[in-house]
């Protein structure tokens, strides 16, 4: 839970006015079990749903929704993505949010489907059940370079073996970088990598300090 204040954030989007608009994908396209709906209403976005196991990987998948808009603010002068959500489901801990860029992005290890997209975990306190709260998510925690088994950055995939890397001073290449900042055209929220069901409510996200 962070104490900065809306003011000095920069808005990129919020469910209270004129939405973007959202998709909803789930790990069946791989064979998986996993289910989510994405509803809009009262000024929130809900995603909830359960992350279920794929069977022929014996390991959790994910379930996803994602917005692609080319009017997001530039966001190179800040240094983080703030959430302001609540949920029932606080302790659950495979939440992640991911963006992408119309830069031109870093490449990434043992990358098969989709589009490459910076992705970083996030953690929710207990008060996220009683109410609204804001959740810091500093930019040099998400990495191009996450694993599509775990949505990880810090994990070895199962069978093939790639060794995936995080945002460091020993990996800068898998860093988001301002000129990506300066051109963000799409947010996804997904719940990846840890079975079980799940809920936020999301009232906007935003950039800051």
């Amino acid at each position: 839970m962070v104490n900065a204040t809306s003011r000095t954030r920069l808005l990129l989007t919020e469910f209270a006015d004129a939405p973007l608009q959202w998709r909803v994908t789930n790990d069946p396209v791989m064979g998986g079990g996993s289910s989510s709906t994405f509803l809009i209403a009262d000024g929130v976005g809900t995603f909830q749903g359960t992350c279920r196991i794929v069977t022929f990987l014996n390991a959790p998948g994910f379930a996803k929704v994602t917005a692609r808009d080319s009017s997001f603010p530039d966001a190179a002068a800040s240094g983080a993505l703030y959430l302001t959500v609540r949920s029932s489901t606080p302790t659950y801990a495979g939440f992640r949010v991911d963006w992408s860029s119309a830069a031109p992005m870093p490449s990434a290890q043992g990358w098969r489907h989709g589009e490459r997209s910076f992705k970083a975990g996030f953690t929710l306190p207990e008060e996220a059940a009683r109410g609204f709260v804001t959740v810091r998510v500093p930019w040099s925690s998400f990495s191009v370079d996450w694993s599509e088994y775990t949505g990880e950055c810090n994990t070895v995939d199962p069978i093939v073996g790639t060794h995936h890397h995080c945002c460091s001073a020993t990996h800068p290449d898998v860093c988001p970088t301002a000129a990506h900042l300066r051109a963000i055209n799409g947010i996804g929220l997904w719940a990846e990598g840890v079975e079980g069901d799940f809920e936020l409510v999301v009232q906007n996200i935003s950039a800051g300090p």
